[in-house]
């Protein structure tokens, strides 16, 4: 039960970590297309 949690914690803090980056490459664009 532990171990399936903790899975299920790194899954999601992935995905966390993907919407950071891509938040991070959008904010980069709009700023380089409205320089």
């Amino acid at each position: 039960m532990e171990k399936h949690e903790k899975f299920v914690w790194k899954k999601s803090y992935s995905l966390v970590l993907l919407a950071n980056a891509a938040y991070i490459i959008l904010f980069y664009i709009i700023m380089t297309l409205f320089s």
